[in-house]
């Protein structure tokens, strides 16, 4: 087993990586362009929601991928691994059953305005 150090950076490098790069890349990209048709401010809604759900959809595909790290829900010393009870964690999020749809209260707010 590696050391406790060891194990948190590789878990750091390769979260940083598939979830913090690629998502910075892509809304560094969306706001250039978005910045030169002068609409940032017109489709930030959009461009705040797009990405927090692509953060979301990237933290959780990390989790299916990388089967040595695990989210695990624990209940009087039962655990469940919660990508083995997902067919696809990544998508739990997405559409009208999703998670974002029922639980967000920011959505919610901005729906009932």
């Amino acid at each position: 087993m590696k050391r406790d150090q060891k194990i948190l950076d590789e878990f750091g490098k390769q979260l940083i990586h598939t979830v913090y790069d690629f998502n910075y890349k892509l809304l560094k990209q969306a706001i250039l362009h978005l910045n030169k048709k002068g609409a940032i401010v017109d489709n930030l809604d959009f461009l705040c929601s797009e990405t927090f759900e692509s953060v979301l959809f990237n933290i959780l595909n990390f989790f299916e991928e990388n089967e040595q790290f695990k989210i695990v829900y624990e209940e009087e010393g039962k655990q469940v691994n919660l990508v083995e009870i997902s067919e696809m964690l990544k998508t739990e999020i997405h559409g009208e059953n999703g998670w974002i749809e029922r639980f967000s209260e920011e959505l919610k707010k901005d729906n009932d305005s």
